[in-house]
């Protein structure tokens, strides 16, 4: 390969046009939405923030009690992921949102190749004894299993 292949090479590969931003809603996610916003501007590229909404395996209520409170808890978390769209939308038009439920990993991994995302950008912060037992961390899944590139943005504040 010569160097005019090399270059017409790195060209083609940093021509991103669409960022999926996979956020949790925790104070964390402002990082990662300011670091991959930093990308979509100097690419032009559209942003789609997605968060997956896990709801919790079982709980101790009536049919009818568990429904109402899953219900809320959606809706508090539809409102939020909006409230941040909306935040970005002002400085930086390209942007929208996508609520899904189910697995983090197989949710976010789905929503790159639908959205057809030319990266997808995820946030990683330190865990706890316990969420490293739980396997709470979702970064490690999506980097396997995306079929574009994953920027793991490390957070060192916890």
């Amino acid at each position: 390969m010569n160097h005019v292949e090399v270059v017409q090479e790195r060209e083609t590969a940093l021509n991103i046009k669409s960022i999926l931003v996979a956020v949790d809603l925790s104070s964390h996610s402002g990082r990662t939405v300011a670091y991959a916003l930093s990308i979509a501007k100097q690419f032009g590229a559209s942003m789609k923030l997605i968060h997956v909404y896990t709801p919790p395996a079982s709980i101790d209520f009536g049919a009818e009690d568990l429904y109402r409170l899953l219900e809320n808890e959606r809706k508090d978390v539809e409102r939020r992921l909006t409230n941040l769209t909306d935040q970005i939308r002002a400085i930086y038009p390209k942007c929208e949102s996508l609520l899904r439920t189910g697995d983090p990993a197989e949710q976010v991994v789905r929503a790159a190749s639908m959205v057809k995302a030319d990266l997808v950008v995820i946030g990683r912060h330190h865990q706890t004894l316990l969420g490293r037992f739980f396997k709470l961390d979702q970064a490690p899944k999506i980097v396997h299993r995306a079929i574009c590139p994953v920027l793991v943005s490390e957070d060192d504040d916890d």
